[in-house]
């Protein structure tokens, strides 16, 4: 175990301060993440320290932060001498590493994020065969880290429902259950404005780009 410095960025709208970097001194061995040296600042230094964490597995999405500037599961990122921890890009900030999520869902609500039948099971159990890339697309973990890395998304304009809000209606393009037409709800979220760009990133390994922007583009580009 030896001791490490790490930078936290804080903000707490409340006190009027504006963002700043506080130090803090954590201990550290070969498997310490991101998440323990936070709860550790917690803990010991400061319990006013903000943050979100759930299942600490990489299964909640709830812990995602920026570490150096890149976004991170906390849970699993292992700890560095001298790291700068700050909340995601592009996101309403609620209190240091803490943004709000609310705003962009009750956005989605707007497009009916849920399979739409037009017609009922055809059996009782209902047998389904999904393509692979719903498989793919249900291991989202709403973390927000593409809309973090998205260039063009900013969380005041609802013109433009970011990664994310293609995501979610590509879990249901790809539902086999489903008779909505999601392809022109992209288009409605503003996917147009993707056609060049490709720097959004997931970290749980979706390829967002190649299962979501370009087919939606394509389909919308041969209508």
């Amino acid at each position: 175990m030896k001791k490490i410095r790490i930078k936290v960025l804080r903000y707490n709208p409340e006190n009027g301060v504006e963002k700043e970097f506080s130090t803090y001194e954590v201990d550290k061995d070969e498997n310490s993440t991101i998440l323990e040296g936070l709860q550790q600042i917690y803990e010991r230094n400061d319990s006013t320290l903000a943050f979100n964490y759930g299942c600490r597995v990489k299964n909640c999405g709830l812990c995602a932060v920026n570490a150096d500037g890149k976004p991170y599961y906390a849970c699993i990122t292992k700890i560095k001498d001298s790291m700068e921890i700050t909340p995601l890009n592009n996101l309403p900030l609620i209190k240091d590493l803490i943004f709000d999520r609310e705003q962009f869902f009750n956005f989605l609500k707007t497009f009916k994020p849920y399979v739409i039948r037009d017609k009922p099971p055809e059996t009782l159990p209902e047998t389904l065969i999904q393509p692979p890339e719903h498989a793919q697309l249900m291991s989202c973990r709403e973390c927000f880290a593409c809309m973090s890395s998205c260039p063009e998304y900013k969380w005041e304009d609802e013109s433009f429902g970011g990664p994310l809000g293609f995501v979610k209606l590509a879990q249901l393009h790809y539902d086999c259950r489903d008779s909505q037409d999601r392809v022109s709800q992209a288009r409605d979220m503003g996917i147009l404005k993707c056609t060049e760009c490709k720097k959004c990133v997931c970290i749980s390994g979706i390829p967002i780009n190649k299962i979501v922007i370009q087919p939606f583009l394509e389909t919308l580009n041969a209508r």
